[in-house]
C-alpha cells in the first residue's frame, strides 16, 4: 500500500491545526475577546446580585415606598443574574448558545443607561453609575458581535443525532 491509510494521522491535519478538541476542553476561553466577554458578563452578574441585595437591605430599613415593588425588582436581578452568569459559563465551555441572551441585554441595559444619562438634571450623582454601565454594556456588547468571539465559539453539533447544540 503506498501513502498513508485513512487512519492514520497526517502532518497538518486538524489536529496539528487545534481544530480538534474534546468536548470538555474549554477551547473558547483561550480567546482574548471570549476572556473580555466571560469576564465582563461576571461582573455584570455580579452588580446585578449587589443591587438585589440593596433593594432587599432598603427594603428592610423601610427606605422603599413599595416593599412588594422592591422585592420584586430584587429577584428579577437575581433572575437576571443567573441568566448572565450561565451565558458566561457556557461561553467560558465554547458554547455558542449563551450570545444571543447576553447580546441582548447589552443593547437593553445600553439603551437604559443612556436614557438616564440623558434624563440626568436634577444635579444627582447617579449619572455616573449610568455611564459606566452604558461603557460596560458597550465594551461587552462590541465584544460578542465581533468576529473574533463567533470564531472562537464555532456552532457544536450533537453526535447522537447531528443537530445544534
Amino acid at each position: 500500500m503506498v501513502g498513508p491509510s485513512a487512519n492514520q494521522q497526517r502532518p497538518g491535519g486538524p489536529e496539528d491545526r487545534g481544530g480538534s478538541r474534546g468536548s470538555d476542553e474549554p477551547v473558547g476561553a483561550a480567546a482574548p475577546a471570549v476572556r473580555l466577554v466571560v469576564v465582563g458578563l461576571g461582573v455584570e452578574a455580579l452588580l446585578l446580585v449587589a443591587v438585589a441585595l440593596l433593594y432587599v437591605v432598603g427594603t428592610g430599613e423601610g427606605l422603599a415606598a413599595s416593599a412588594g415593588l422592591a422585592v420584586g425588582t430584587a429577584v428579577l436581578a437575581v433572575a437576571l443574574a443567573a441568566l448572565l452568569g450561565g451565558c458566561a459559563v457556557g461561553m467560558a465551555r465554547g458554547r455558542r448558545r449563551g450570545r444571543a441572551p447576553a447580546l441582548v441585554w447589552q443593547l437593553l441595559q445600553l439603551l437604559v443607561a443612556v436614557q438616564v444619562v440623558l434624563a440626568e438634571t436634577s444635579g444627582s450623582s447617579t449619572w455616573w453609575a449610568a455611564l459606566g454601565v452604558a461603557a460596560l454594556a458597550a465594551v461587552v456588547g462590541l465584544a460578542l458581535a465581533s468576529g473574533a468571539v463567533t470564531r472562537a465559539l464555532p456552532a457544536v453539533r450533537s453526535e447522537e443525532d447531528g443537530t445544534l447544540l
